[in-house]
């Protein structure tokens, strides 16, 4: 026999919750910055592009790379002693100078650092030398290692020191010395009459990979 509901009896059913749509989220990128008084994220970028030797330049919004400031002379001191002590043994440097009355920025890159030591010469792979663009110079200038065996130069009297290229005065003066004539590293970076220029400030970074 058929059940028949009565017309009179209320039809309930149950209602469910909207459901919640799932969006994976993405951690917020960290911010860009350049802890520096000498160079800018422009010049972070080339440096950075010229570490992984590529064809072409990172776009200013993926530098692989956090500079990581271990020393700057106006706040630390020029002297030898204070750069060996902080940044010894420390892979992967960024050396930048600001040339003393000018625009001129040089510096250099050491993929395996420094060491205080008796004078000798070391291999320092993927090392180079550089200028970087400025008011009055339009493009940087890369200058990589001619010649591996003397890549850098290990010394305890010294600061920083690419072969011919390197702070020279142990006395914590602003003296630095680069010499282009017989130069490990190819092509000149600078073209200014004599070895020796001072200059205004310096600053050592430690490149390390984004996370």
């Amino acid at each position: 026999m058929a059940k028949f509901v009565s017309p009179n009896k209320p039809v309930t059913s149950t209602i469910l919750l909207p459901r919640k749509k799932l969006t994976n989220q993405l951690p917020p990128r960290k911010p860009i910055s350049i802890p520096s008084s000498i160079i800018n994220l422009e010049h972070a970028v080339e440096i950075s592009s010229w570490i992984d030797q590529r064809s072409t330049t990172y776009d200013i919004t993926e530098i692989p790379y956090e500079f990581k400031l271990l020393l700057r002379g106006s706040k630390d001191g020029f002297d030898v002693k204070t750069f060996h002590k902080i940044c010894d043994n420390l892979p992967g440097l960024i050396v930048v100078t600001k040339v003393e009355n000018s625009n001129e920025i040089l510096g250099g890159y050491n993929s395996l650092g420094w060491k205080s030591t008796n004078s000798k010469f070391s291999k320092a792979p993927g090392s180079f030398i550089f200028s970087l663009k400025n008011e009055n110079m339009k493009e940087s200038i890369l200058s990589r290692v001619n010649d591996q065996s003397k890549a850098i130069y290990y010394t305890r009297e010294n600061g920083p020191w690419f072969y011919w290229f390197g702070h020279y005065d142990p006395h914590g003066s602003k003296t630095w010395l680069y010499q282009s004539n017989g130069n490990t590293y190819k092509p000149p970076i600078r073209n200014a009459a004599g070895n020796k220029f001072s200059i205004d400030d310096y600053e050592v970074f430690q490149i390390c990979k984004n996370v």
